[in-house]
């Protein structure tokens, strides 16, 4: 039984006049069964404009209708560095995990989407979806180990009643597109996605009309305590440095700076790693500051053991205070192990180098 069975796969279509019909022609290919023509369309439109965000997210769709998982997974993780403020790609990519048994990840992608869109509700019922189908495995597990256990095989009764027995959904969920008004903020100079929600098959789900995006809740900064102090710096984001260090000197401040925060990381001190991070930081979701830190939180918490090593780290002065750092981020626990490409831009602070932005690319 596929994964598209318990999740909702979204879909995306981008308002571009230019390549609108030659994108609608592929879209309706596709709905019609011959996605072997649509993925035809798609390839060449890509040859053609290789960045566009709504031909990429159908070619990623078509890979998944197709089984071609490991292709459809590299389209839509593309898609969260290119566009991280969309929460579809973000979605698709737990379909995608989920369907492997890669629960971990798929419960990381959907709180992505979660944090970039907190109203997004298809995320909250995959979200739902995954933690009953990770249950429904524990208790297994569990009347495996002692089939005695009557409070297991009842638990496991009540989740796996949520779900159709296997087989019933043999087929991949068809994609539905209709058209939406776009919201009012752009994506990365291109033209503002129209995201539409998919229907699983067979039970009908209307299709969300939305006229104007629910605004994201703000999430305020704690105010700062009253301070003696007759001269304060009134910028946050640039507070006051000490007079600038030789360069060398400031590199070795930096990878020492970049040790002691996966040495935090490591030994699952939440404060000291959160502490690593300027105040102005970002995650680049655009997620509220306050969301990301209760996130790390938890994630930093939820693990027996970490571990986090750092290759050699290459250092690029932006300037007296900034820098750019580079390296080789290897990550190991218990449940999950991974190696990508961590870039960090850092700052000197009053308080040392901390981190202001950073980017993760797999390898």
């Amino acid at each position: 039984m596929r994964m598209y069975t318990l999740f909702l796969l979204t879909a995306l279509l981008f308002a571009m006049p230019s390549a609108h019909a030659d994108l609608a022609r592929a879209q309706t290919l596709f709905e019609q069964g011959r996605a072997s023509e649509a993925l035809a369309e798609v390839e060449r439109l890509l040859a053609n404009s290789p960045d566009d965000a709504a031909t990429r997210f159908l070619q990623g769709i078509i890979y998944a209708d197709q089984g071609r998982s490991q292709q459809a997974i590299e389209v839509f993780a593309g898609l969260t560095h290119d566009y991280p403020e969309l929460p579809e790609p973000y979605n698709n990519l737990a379909v995608l995990f989920a369907e492997q048994g890669e629960f971990e990840k798929a419960r990381d992608s959907l709180m992505a989407a979660i944090q970039t869109h907190p109203s997004y509700s298809t995320a909250h019922e995959n979200l739902g979806d995954l933690y009953a189908k990770m249950a429904g495995i524990a208790y297994d597990r569990a009347l495996e180990e002692d089939r005695s256990n009557e409070s297991a095989r009842l638990k496991l009764s009540a989740v796996n009643g949520l779900f159709p027995a296997p087989g019933s959904f043999d087929t991949p969920a068809a994609t539905q597109v209709a058209q939406q008004q776009p919201p009012a903020q752009p994506v990365a100079a291109a033209t503002e996605p129209e995201i539409i929600e998919s229907e699983p098959l067979p039970v009908t789900v209307p299709a969300v009309a939305q006229t104007t995006p629910e605004p994201e809740p703000v999430v305020a900064e704690p105010e700062p305590e009253p301070t003696t102090v007759a001269m304060v710096d009134p910028e946050p984001q640039a507070p006051a440095t000490p007079a600038p260090v030789p360069a060398s000197s400031a590199q070795d401040a930096i990878r020492d700076a970049i040790r002691d925060w996966a040495g935090a990381w490591s030994n699952q001190d939440v404060d000291g790693y959160i502490d690593a991070y300027a105040s102005d930081f970002r995650p680049s979701n655009g997620a509220p500051r306050a969301t990301w830190v209760a996130y790390r939180r938890d994630r930093l918490a939820a693990p027996s053991f970490i571990q986090v090593d750092v290759g050699d780290i290459e250092i690029e002065m932006l300037g007296a205070d900034r820098a750019r750092a580079t390296f080789v981020q290897g990550y190991r626990s218990n449940t999950y192990q991974d190696q990508v490409i961590k870039t960090m831009t850092m700052r000197r602070t009053t308080s040392g180098w901390q981190i202001v932005s950073e980017v993760s690319e797999a390898i």
